[in-house]
């Protein structure tokens, strides 16, 4: 089995940052790339002599809720749907992860997405290898991430990154053929008590059944609490790179590359479709 310095060696990286993305005011257009990426990467590795990966950072700049489809399965989703748009909420429908997470300018997504014709990756040593990247980039500050569920956070899963007992974020996963995506979402700051207890409100007036977590707003912290010393999102993707590139070499990606963009183009109109069901004429 690969480590992940191997892992992160063993291919050229590209990344793809939604700062640089055109569209990237539309809440649709960051889910479309990382639908995207995982069709994209195994065409650049057919002509390649040493494989491609792609790093992807998509945060939000605008409060914004990212639902899974078991979401939509909420009694009174209607209801649960329209009191986060009423407190200024942008939904929008992810196809990878199983329950919503919270998304503000103190929040970080960030996803790996490799050809398994090269690593053939399996769920749990592609996921192993997102918590390795996690806890390498917080070693500096003496901080060990743990990675095990916290059955009362929001969006629980045995992969949940956690430190001192309380989780700082959380990993899904995705594969489409020879593709690969593992992505996680991680609370670098802000006010991380608040974002569950929404989530709880959120569940509470979807009258959400006993399948869905009953949140304990203390079962989650961020970053900044956990490193004891201020920390912004842009800081923190820096130090993922930064991080990545003590084993691998990583470059710019360019999201007007012909095949990712006819490729964004049949996701995107996907994307939209879902979340215009829960949450028509959206705007950012």
């Amino acid at each position: 089995m690969l480590s992940n310095q191997e892992y992160i060696s063993s291919q050229q990286w590209l990344v793809f940052s939604e700062q640089d993305n055109p569209s990237k005011m539309d809440p649709n257009s960051a889910l479309s790339y990382q639908d995207s990426f995982i069709r994209w990467v195994p065409t650049l590795n057919d002509d390649a002599r040493k494989p491609y990966g792609v790093v992807h950072f998509y945060p939000f700049d605008y409060p914004t809720i990212l639902l899974g489809a078991k979401d939509t399965r909420l009694p009174e989703l209607g209801n649960a749907n329209n009191y986060l748009v009423d407190l200024g909420y942008t939904l929008v429908q992810r196809p990878h992860g199983g329950l919503a997470v919270v998304n503000d300018p103190g929040v970080i997504n960030f996803g790996l997405v490799s050809d398994n014709r090269h690593f053939d990756l399996s769920i749990d040593h592609a996921y192993e290898q997102m918590v390795a990247l996690v806890a390498q980039s917080l070693e500096p500050f003496g901080v060990k991430v743990e990675s095990y569920e916290i059955p009362d956070s929001y969006c629980p899963g045995k992969y949940d990154l956690v430190v001192n007992g309380k989780k700082i974020g959380g990993i899904a996963q995705r594969r489409f053929k020879s593709g690969v995506t593992t992505a996680a979402y991680l609370s670098v700051n802000g006010d991380q008590q608040a974002r569950a207890e929404l989530l709880q409100a959120y569940y509470r007036t979807g009258e959400a059944g006993s399948d869905y977590p009953l949140i304990n707003p203390n079962s989650m912290t961020t970053i900044e609490a956990v490193i004891g010393e201020p920390i912004q999102v842009a800081g923190y993707q820096k130090l993922l790179i930064s991080t990545m590139e003590k084993y691998g070499s990583l470059s710019q990606g360019d999201y007007e590359d012909p095949e990712l963009k006819a490729l964004y183009e049949k996701a995107f109109d996907k994307t939209a479709a879902r979340s215009y069901k829960i949450q028509p004429n959206q705007l950012p």
